[in-house]
């Protein structure tokens, strides 16, 4: 576990010594910014964040795998990561640490969103159950898309091909989501229903703290890693 987390501080330094990871920060708290002080000020609106999750949440399909997109492909690209692995440590190390660094990463660019709960609290009296569900919710859903992306950047060398496998495959599955159940049996239909992401960060953004939905997203971000040391394990073999 010592050496993930020592790849995890190294990773962590190289997203906030480049300028990259400060456009990132800065293009989502801009966005999200916005949104805020367009909808969390409507007079007979609630004093919540629950528009700014909604909008975050989708933000973050595009911000997920920025963060990811350089972890491996990169390394691979350079012909560094070689090097890595010829170090003491596992593929499943190389791939938590890579995994914890752009966790880490994600909660640094919320953390600045403080502000905006500051706001409600000198405008109204905020429930504050509610933003922390909200919170959890985007921590949650951005640990599944984080995780997506450490595949995608395991199985190319390109940057960008990693951007948009991840990217894609999030649009495609939300997407798949919403239409195949009216295309198909009521009983597939509530299965795939079930699977609806977005769907289960309305619950988070409204306050509901589901513990399916936790398991959901926990689930899927196990699934994504086990999956990624896989494909690791199976590029060395000869």
């Amino acid at each position: 576990m010592s050496r993930a987390l020592a790849i995890a501080s190294r990773e962590l330094k190289a997203y906030l010594l480049t300028p990259g990871g400060y456009i990132i920060i800065a293009l989502f708290l801009v966005l999200v910014g916005i949104y805020f002080s367009v909808r969390s000020f409507d007079l007979g609106q609630p004093s919540s964040l629950r528009a700014v999750f909604e909008v975050g949440t989708w933000l973050l399909l595009f911000v997920c795998p920025a963060i990811t997109m350089r972890a491996i492909s990169e390394e691979r690209r350079l012909g560094t990561f070689e090097a890595l692995m010829t170090a003491p440590v596992s593929e499943a190390e190389v791939v938590a640490g890579k995994y914890l660094a752009a966790l880490a990463f994600l909660a640094l660019m919320l953390a600045p969103t403080a502000l905006h709960v500051a706001a409600l609290e000198l405008y109204g009296r905020p429930d504050y159950g509610e933003l922390l569900s909200g919170y959890l919710g985007m921590l949650l859903a951005g640990s599944a898309y984080l995780a997506s992306g450490v595949l995608a950047s395991v199985l190319t060398t390109s940057q960008v091909v990693a951007f948009l496998l991840t990217l894609f495959f999030w649009l495609t599955f939300n997407a798949g989501t919403r239409i195949l159940p009216q295309h198909v049996p009521q009983f597939w239909a509530d299965i795939v229903q079930s699977l609806d992401a977005q769907q289960r960060l309305g619950l988070f953004a409204i306050g509901l703290i589901d513990t399916a939905g936790i398991v959901y997203f926990l689930s899927l971000t196990a699934v994504f890693l086990i999956a990624a040391v896989a494909a690791l394990l199976w590029r060395k073999m000869p």
